[in-house]
């Protein structure tokens, strides 16, 4: 089964916990996915099956969409309803107009600082395994993206959880992001600008590496059912259809799958305005995705293989 899925994640999954249940469920060894989403999160996450496993790091430049909602006056060590409490104020006197003026600011190219629960590596470990042992490091600030930052609502609830006798803001918002972005730290940084701290209480990832929320399939369906899954799997080539393709003759195929540089003379079709470095889907004469190569050089043209994905 080689092929894409749209999973619409639950919570209180780890990304890895879907990727071993399908593993299982669909009895196909190679299984993996496109970006992590942390448990409390669910939505959009794309899972290569089979020979999509070899294209994960050609899918991960694409911008990224969340709906979710900030929970201001209670901070916690996560920065989302996962971690343990930090600190609680009344946040139910916070301006509208000054919210929606600090948001503004966090729209363009910002710059966030990864939190300890995150999976990046400092010296070698995991953030999120030294935050366990309870260890706190320097980490380095990452420039990122913000295309839109919408407010969806704004709204205050007593949470009697936290403090019965206070009130707190809650806001619903929806972002455009660059890949990259941790949107915990966002809600942590807008509770900072407001005076009052906050936390990321809900998230839904709505958008990733060209896959919508609106299309995709729920992992119980699947479990229930695994013939959906291959109703509902997309293509290598389709998911692959914002790069350029050029396909070479029949006698050039042999020559590709055994990594063997191809020149222009080689190829049949193509599209015009090539650049050194891009990468091009290749296909066969009979419209078979062969793999992806690497143009080498611009005029006098010539490809290298970068990614064989057909056999002979």
């Amino acid at each position: 089964m080689d092929g894409i899925l749209n999973i619409n994640k639950p919570a209180g999954m780890t990304s890895h916990d879907v990727v071993s249940k399908l593993r299982r469920v669909l009895k196909e060894k190679k299984v993996g996915h496109t970006g992590t989403l942390d448990p409390l999160a669910t939505g959009v996450l794309p899972i290569c099956l089979g020979k999509a496993t070899k294209i994960i790091q050609y899918l991960q430049n694409d911008e990224k969409g969340y709906e979710g909602t900030i929970t201001l006056g209670i901070v916690t060590d996560s920065l989302d309803s996962d971690g343990k409490i930090l600190s609680i104020q009344d946040s139910g006197d916070l301006d509208s107009e000054l919210i929606k003026s600090v948001f503004k600011n966090f729209v363009g190219d910002i710059e966030q600082i990864p939190p300890m629960a995150s999976a990046i590596k400092v010296q070698g470990k995991r953030l999120y395994k030294l935050a366990h042992q309870g260890k706190t490091v320097e980490r380095q600030t990452r420039k990122i993206k913000i295309y839109d930052l919408d407010i969806i609502r704004i709204y205050k609830e007593k949470l009697d959880e936290f403090d019965s006798l206070k009130d707190f803001t809650k806001i619903d918002f929806h972002v455009i992001c660059s890949r990259g972005t941790y949107i915990r730290t966002l809600a942590d940084d807008i509770g900072k600008a407001l005076d009052c701290g906050g936390h990321l209480s809900r998230l839904i990832r709505t958008k990733s590496d060209g896959f919508e929320l609106k299309d995709s399939i729920k992992l119980e369906e699947i479990q229930n059912n695994p013939e959906i899954a291959s109703f509902s799997l997309k293509s290598i080539d389709e998911v692959l259809s914002f790069m350029p393709k050029i396909t070479i003759s029949d006698l050039a195929r042999t020559r590709f799958l055994n990594g063997v540089k191809l020149s222009m003379s080689e190829i049949i079709n193509h599209d015009n305005g090539f650049q050194a470095g891009e990468l091009l889907r290749v296909h066969d004469e009979s419209g078979l995705l062969l793999g992806l190569c690497e143009v080498l050089v611009a005029q006098d043209i010539v490809y290298k293989a970068t990614k064989v994905l057909a056999s002979q």
